[in-house]
C-alpha cells in the first residue's frame, strides 16, 4: 500500500509530486499517534488534504518524523517535507496525500 504526495495549485494543477511505490511514506505515518496532531489524520486508504495556514503545524511534525523513521522512508519523507515547504511559502498551494 502507498501513499502519493502531491503538490498542487487552487486549480488542482500538479507542480510537483511523489509516488510511493514501495509503501515507505505509508508506513512512516503515525496513524493515530497524539504526538503528532496532524499527521495522526493521515489517512492511508483515502486522501488528506493540507491547505496553507495547516500545512505550518505539519512541518514540523514531518522534520520530527523524519528523524525518527525507517532509514527506508526518509527519503519519501525529505520529498514531502520540501512539497510541504513550497505549499508554505506561496499563496493557493496544496499538499495531498492519496492512499490506495
Amino acid at each position: 500500500m502507498g501513499l502519493d504526495a502531491y503538490l498542487e495549485d487552487e486549480f488542482g494543477g500538479e507542480l510537483d509530486s511523489f509516488i510511493d511505490d514501495g509503501g515507505a511514506l505509508a508506513g512512516a505515518m503515525p496513524a493515530g499517534d497524539a504526538g503528532y496532531p496532524m499527521l495522526r489524520y493521515v489517512d492511508v486508504e483515502g486522501v488528506t488534504a493540507f491547505n496553507r495556514l495547516q500545512i505550518v503545524d505539519v512541518i514540523p511534525e514531518l522534520e520530527r518524523l523524519s528523524l525518527t523513521a525507517a532509514p527506508q522512508a526518509r527519503p519519501a519523507l525529505s520529498r514531502v517535507l520540501k512539497m510541504a515547504r513550497k505549499a508554505a511559502a506561496e499563496p493557493h498551494l496544496y499538499l495531498r496525500l492519496l492512499g490506495d
